[in-house]
């Protein structure tokens, strides 16, 4: 088993789980300052957006959900960042649910002796510290944005290293996560694939997602930062260069038929990182005043025949 030595708050779900910690309802723990959870009852947990780390290292077979969850907000005025990484031994992979619902998988990396490295506690790659992991490259791991609301999160550990090389998968399961509101700016409006309806995408797909910003008398689209635009959740970038001023010029059209212009920047549909459950999309970006600039718009994930 990977060394434990963050105390974890677990909860009694289903069968009997190791408790590494305990909280009343009224108080966040702050375990060694790197992880913070509130309970709010024998069934779920709220996570505090303080930015500070949720670290479990439990017992569990390869597909098993970590128990002490689900894990809860209510963020009625931002969205949130959440960020989840593996940690110890390279490297487990995880399925994030919302209610139940997949919305992010993140990468399948090698594991440490399919990397040649002598042992699963050689370091590196091996680390305690989900910044450090988060922040290599052998360590799977993804950011999502939540649009503000209710969000009930449910963690599957898809994947588990060998202790030994090319043996079993080990007996736990490990895990760092952490979530914080972000001030992404202000709402504009955007249209994925205009004149589509609905807006189908198909992930297998080698192309491009088109994208508009759309204009009104309030908002001048020539006023975005063109090198700020990301879309999706890894944060994709525009697929043309719309720094150059030719390029741009090409790109301000009027797409939905109401006299103004619309930007529209186009996407490479693998690097948009967006998840097979997905029913929105979100581009964010900047102004040429700095201010940040977000827009949503619904999409439905086609399977390839369609």
């Amino acid at each position: 088993m990977k060394k434990i030595i963050a105390v974890i708050l677990a909860v009694m779900l289903l069968s009997m789980e190791l408790i590494t910690g305990m909280a009343s309802a009224d108080e966040p723990v702050s375990q060694s300052g790197e992880a913070k959870v509130m309970l709010l009852s024998g069934i779920h947990a709220t996570m505090a957006f303080d930015g500070s780390w949720v670290i479990l290292d439990q017992n569990m077979p390869v597909g098993g959900f970590f128990s002490g969850g689900p894990w809860t907000w209510d963020s009625t005025s931002l969205p949130v960042r959440f960020t989840i990484t593996d940690l110890y031994v390279v490297s487990d992979q995880f399925v994030v649910y919302d209610y139940d619902v997949p919305v992010a998988t993140t990468p399948s990396l090698p594991d440490w002796d399919v990397l040649r490295y002598p042992t699963a506690f050689t370091s590196p790659p091996w680390t305690n510290n989900p910044d450090t992991a988060l922040s290599s490259n052998f360590f799977s791991s993804a950011e999502i944005i939540f649009p503000r609301g209710e969000h009930s999160i449910t963690i599957q550990d898809i994947h588990i290293p060998p202790r030994k090389a090319g043996g079993n998968p080990c007996s736990d399961g490990t895990v760092a996560f952490k979530a914080e509101q972000i001030d992404v700016g202000m709402a504009i409006d955007i249209d994925i694939k205009p004149g589509s309806d609905p807006n189908a995408i198909n992930l297998s797909s080698k192309g491009v997602i088109p994208v508009a910003i759309l204009g009104s008398a309030a908002f001048d689209v020539t006023s975005v930062e063109v090198s700020s635009l990301e879309f999706g959740p890894d944060k994709a970038k525009p697929f043309h260069d719309l720094t150059d001023p030719l390029v741009f010029a090409e790109h301000l059209q009027d797409v939905n038929q109401d006299g103004l212009v619309d930007l529209v920047s186009h996407y490479k549909i693998k690097e948009t990182g967006i998840p097979c459950n997905a029913d929105t999309a979100t581009l964010f970006g900047n102004l040429d005043d700095g201010t940040s600039i977000y827009g949503i718009d619904s999409v439905r994930i086609v399977k390839p025949k369609e």
